[in-house]
């Protein structure tokens, strides 16, 4: 016998709808059910798929293609029932109903195994219950992080407000001092050092008064501080000041704070001897990213020979600069003449925390 006759007509037999004596409503009722139950058993197993496919998270999601295949075998042999009606097809029947065991045992073998796992697995109202606590304690946290934060910007505010309370007591102390002394040199180097501790007080105040307590915008700090400076000179000198919005913070708006307090301080002590002139001070950014700080009056100016030697006392002031511009790893560069003395400034921008 060929595999042909084998499959399709094993041994001459007669196809089923003989042993129903071809009675057409046998034949119909057989027909008919096994065509609803194959079209059924072939749609549950591709919806099946369709739902776990768009479900990826679902766990032990290879069982559910375990049922698609067994539930696509059992279709088949119900599509092959309606064929062996007419057609004694019973080899191929056979083996795709020896295939469909094979399924339907393994499908058992690890079913029974998988249910404690299955079962092991929160529910939907479990786990919704679980997120509620998370969220209850992550709400927790949070409210409690919020707390040390207020806590912490409260001393830190607190100290801003003594550091630059203890520097207003020092430079009462400076102006008790001062009135004591006779000596005009004396006098004048006193003022010099309260000015730098207003700049440092004034770093300090801005501190106290900026929203995260750890930068503020350097353009108001400058203009207020060399409004201060140049306040004491009189009316008869004209400062301007035009500066970028910038945070900074501590480390880099003190030494560029007393900066400016020196640049100008030297401007008023050297560039105006009939008492009036003009002083412009800029702070914006270069082509490469980097800070330019620009000092300038219209004074009378100096050459090389005018300037004092360094080891005069009038020397410091150039001393300090030159220890601040090294300390931002900055350059300087001035030049000066009738009309014009001008102090660049070069420093790379701070680093935003």
């Amino acid at each position: 016998m060929s595999l042909l006759d084998w499959l399709l007509n094993p041994s001459g037999l007669t196809p089923h709808g003989f042993c129903l004596s071809w009675a057409p409503g046998l034949v119909a009722l057989h027909a008919g059910s096994d065509v609803v139950i194959g079209l059924a058993y072939l749609s549950i197993p591709l919806a099946i798929a369709a739902f776990v496919r768009r479900r990826p998270d679902i766990k032990y999601s290879w069982v559910a293609y375990l049922f698609v295949a067994f539930i696509l075998a059992c279709g088949t042999t119900h599509l092959m029932a309606i064929l062996t009606l007419w057609v004694p097809a019973y080899g191929i029947e056979g083996i795709i109903k020896l295939v469909t065991a094979l399924l339907s045992i393994a499908t058992a073998a690890l079913l029974w195994p998988l249910i404690p796992k299955a079962a092991a697995l929160p529910s939907a109202a479990e786990l919704e219950r679980r997120v509620d606590e998370r969220t209850a304690e992550l709400a927790a946290l949070v409210e409690e992080q919020k707390a040390t934060l207020a806590q912490r910007d409260l001393l830190l505010r607190e100290v801003y407000h003594r550091v630059k309370n203890n520097l207003q007591m020092v430079d009462g102390l400076l102006v008790m001092q001062a009135r004591q002394l006779s000596d005009p040199d004396a006098r004048k180097a006193l003022r010099s050092l309260r000015d730098r501790v207003y700049a440092l007080g004034l770093v300090h105040q801005q501190l106290m008064g900026s929203s995260d307590l750890k930068t503020f915008d350097i353009a108001p700090f400058l203009s207020e501080l060399s409004g201060n400076i140049v306040h004491g000179a009189g009316p008869e000198v004209a400062l301007s000041v035009e500066a970028i919005p910038l945070d900074v913070g501590l480390d880099f708006a003190i030494p560029l704070g007393l900066l400016v307090n020196e640049l100008v301080t030297n401007s008023l002590k050297h560039a105006f001897p009939e008492g009036k002139g003009e002083i412009d001070v800029n702070l914006s950014r270069d082509d490469n990213g980097a800070l330019v700080l620009v000092v300038a009056d219209n004074g009378k100016g100096y050459s090389r020979d005018d300037a004092p030697p360094r080891t005069s006392k009038v020397a410091l002031g150039a001393t300090i600069i030159e220890g601040l511009v090294a300390q931002m790893e900055g350059t300087i560069m001035v030049e000066s003449k009738r009309g014009l003395t001008r102090s660049e400034i070069r420093v790379a921008a701070p680093v935003a925390a």
